[in-house]
């Protein structure tokens, strides 16, 4: 089974709240989770909570014209359209390109555009922002990686080396420098029954 998720992770402050209600490119696929109180936790140990003021996902946000972006079977946020400061350049880690290619395909890695346009998010909110992207087939992980954005840019990597099998998971990296740890690799809003309108911004 084939399975991809592309997201921009946040959480939900006021500000942050206000900047993404008045982004014309991201609210239209913003969503804002609250509680987790209505899920049906398959396995007590699978639950988690929330950062205390909720969590902010946009997704998806990928590149519209690659695999993934047309797997999702819905309108998907094109990367390579986002807008950012135009000094946010400065907040890059030109080496992140090339640490990604050895394990992402060339359709599937973050644009520029994007990268610099959540590098200008996080200086502007002085938040943490993660960009989360992952593909699975069959079960094992083909990739899985969090750009971080503090505002300078860092990159969280899942070693696909085991197929991801018993790997330090690159999404709880990133979720707990959003103020959530997860107590194990489950994540209630990937499964595939999540239900997401429910939540929308």
């Amino acid at each position: 089974m084939t399975w991809y998720a592309d997201e921009i992770l946040l959480r939900a402050t006021p500000a942050a709240l206000t900047a993404i209600k008045a982004d014309a490119q991201l609210v239209g696929f913003a969503y804002h989770l609250k509680s987790l109180d209505e899920f049906d936790w398959y396995l007590p140990e699978h639950r988690h909570g929330l950062p205390a003021e909720g969590l902010l996902v946009v997704r998806p946000v990928c590149n519209a014209q690659s695999h993934g972006g047309r797997w999702y079977g819905e309108p998907v946020l094109d990367a390579a359209q986002l807008s950012a400061a135009t000094d946010a350049q400065a907040l890059l880690n030109p080496q992140i390109p090339e640490q990604l290619a050895a394990d992402v395909y060339d359709s599937a890695l973050p644009c520029a555009a994007l990268r610099a346009s959540l590098a200008t998010l996080a200086q502007r909110l002085n938040e943490p922002v993660v960009y989360y992207s992952c593909s699975m087939w069959g079960g094992d992980i083909d990739h899985e990686f969090c750009l971080l954005y503090e505002p300078q840019e860092s990159l969280l990597m899942t070693d696909v080396a085991e197929r991801g099998h018993g790997a330090e998971r690159a999404l709880g990296q990133g979720l707990q420098k959003l103020g959530l740890a997860l107590p194990t690799a489950f994540f209630a809003p990937h499964t595939r029954s999540f239900d997401w309108a429910a939540h929308k911004l």
